[in-house]
């Protein structure tokens, strides 16, 4: 069977839904068409033109990246462009995932933890705006099972390492007929009934709740719907975990380099500052540098820290800027591993340009 555009798409959004990317954000397919086939798969950070030489090189026709090609609606297509006159041309598909991959678990700041070998690992700043929902419903007593079964789909009842999770209590119903009335079950009094909750996706709640409707036996479903006020799911930027063993700062400046392949690296702080609690942040984490120091950790890990970030907090916590580009890399290894489990024979590359766009003299 043909492997679709439309197929690694699903892989994807399962691992990191799309629709927890930012508003600012433009995230998903960004050229080509889901219903195209796909041979072989590009992972990249960034769409460029080695890149894009790369997959023709090695044929494929579909490139994932982290950071997205188009950030702002375009007005035009300039063929002039040597960038996208090769994507064109050349019938290569792009999908990009970037804050969808920031915000989740085994995500970019977690892969980054994982590589620094961090324990104990925590998100440090949770996602504030759910993207989830609360349903509701009832339903006779020994119904439950066909209609679930009927609801439960990717993003219903679906949390990130547990899927089909649905919560019933059994109780007892009532109601009398009004003119037109058809029910489902004749009771004059009171019948067993069964209360079904379960979390739903917001891009989901729609066709959750047409199916709801189409499958329940009632003529009409009783239900409610409340948008959750904190995230269900464990959801939000950089993490914050612990080391095996107290290190000074020197050495875990040494096992960075050595792991990420860094030749050198930006530290604010002694080298002989004992460092053993870790908080970090994959790409620009100058956001969330007080979050950093609120988790009382020894050292915040992050790239692109700008000067005044830097410099109202630097006698508060020890600060090592490692890069944007090093502190991504290490999640296309949890993309490519989603990939290759989902379609086992389908090629993967990987794709790295360059360590840093900078030149040190």
């Amino acid at each position: 069977m043909e492997i679709t555009v439309r197929d690694v798409y699903n892989v994807i959004n399962n691992f990191a839904p799309f629709v927890l990317q930012e508003d600012w954000d433009n995230s998903g397919l960004q050229i080509g068409s889901f219903k195209n086939c796909v041979s072989k798969v590009l992972l990249s950070l960034d769409i460029t033109e080695r890149a894009v030489e790369v997959a023709i090189e090695v044929g494929a026709n579909l490139v994932i990246s982290h950071h997205p090609l188009f950030f702002r609606p375009l007005k035009r297509l300039d063929f002039s462009d040597p960038l996208l006159s090769l994507l064109v041309e050349n019938r290569i598909n792009v999908i990009s995932s970037h804050t969808p991959l920031d915000v989740v678990p085994d995500g970019v700041s977690f892969s980054l933890a994982e590589k620094l070998e961090l324990d104990e690992v925590k998100i440090l700043c949770q996602k504030t705006d759910s993207q989830y929902y609360k349903l509701i419903f009832y339903l006779p007593s020994g119904y439950e099972k066909k209609v679930l079964i009927s609801l439960f789909d990717e993003g219903v009842g679906e949390y990130h390492f547990y899927k089909d999770c649905a919560f019933e209590t059994f109780g007892e119903g009532r109601y009398k007929e009004k003119s037109g009335a058809n029910p489902f079950i004749k009771a004059e009094n009171i019948f067993k009934e069964s209360k079904v909750e379960l979390i739903v996706r917001k891009d989901k709640l729609t066709s959750c709740l047409d199916k709801l409707k189409a499958v329940h036996p009632y003529q009409e479903v009783a239900f409610d719907v409340f948008q959750e006020a904190i995230n269900p799911l464990n959801l939000g930027y950089g993490c914050v975990g612990v080391l095996k063993k107290t290190k000074k700062l020197s050495h875990f400046i040494e096992q960075c380099k050595a792991q990420l392949g860094l030749d050198n690296v930006r530290y604010v702080g002694d080298l002989n500052t004992k460092i053993k609690k870790v908080a970090l942040c994959g790409g620009s984490g100058g956001s969330f540098v007080r979050d950093a120091i609120m988790s009382g950790a020894d050292l915040y890990v992050t790239g692109d820290l700008k000067y005044h970030e830097v410099l109202e907090n630097m006698n508060k916590i020890t600060f090592l800027d490692i890069g944007h580009r090093a502190s991504e890399l290490p999640v296309l290894q949890k993309l490519e591993f989603r990939i290759k489990e989902a379609f086992k024979k389908l090629k993967v590359y990987h794709f790295v340009e360059y360590k840093d766009f900078f030149c040190h003299y």
